[in-house]
């Protein structure tokens, strides 16, 4: 049941956080639209993980996956800052980045948390091929930025949404 209630809180503050909002109103609606989302998750089975992973471990994992989202908006933007001042390479493009198995719930979670930071854009989700497709500002090495992906995925997401 914690659980449940963890996800309507989750869910209503990102609807309040895109909204920029805290009318009660708005709160309201959050909440109804919250709810009804984790209730159809739990009717359709979809939205649990494979593998049960304990909400403490999850819990845990709050910390790396805000702060490490909070330290690739500042290099983000930096690097964004950069390139719009033409002080850097302005060479930007699509690049596909594989999802690692994890199910539709990590694979949107991952999605959120890159289109957060400025310098990336999430194109498309593409999870029976198991792709995102990402335009970033510099695409000159497609590895790099795959890798980099992973990399952020691994140490600030995984913990959180297995």
């Amino acid at each position: 049941m914690i659980a449940l209630v963890l996800r309507v809180v989750v869910l209503t503050s990102i609807y309040l956080l895109v909204l920029t909002s805290l009318r009660p109103g708005d709160v309201l609606t959050g909440l109804l639209l919250a709810t009804l989302v984790v209730l159809a998750s739990r009717r359709t089975g979809r939205g649990a993980p494979s593998q049960p992973v304990p909400l403490r471990r999850r819990l845990a994992g709050v910390p790396a996956l805000v702060g490490g989202t909070l330290v690739d908006l500042v290099s983000g933007t930096w690097q964004t800052a950069v390139r719009l001042l033409g002080r850097g390479p302005a060479e930007g493009g699509l690049v596909e980045v594989p999802i690692p198995p994890g199910g539709p719930v990590s694979a949107a979670a991952w999605g959120v948390r890159v289109g957060f930071v400025p310098d990336t854009v999430v194109v498309e989700i593409d999870e029976e091929r198991g792709r995102m497709l990402l335009h970033v500002l510099d695409a000159r090495n497609p590895a790099a930025v795959v890798a980099a992906q992973h990399d952020s995925y691994q140490r600030r997401q995984r913990r959180v949404f297995p």
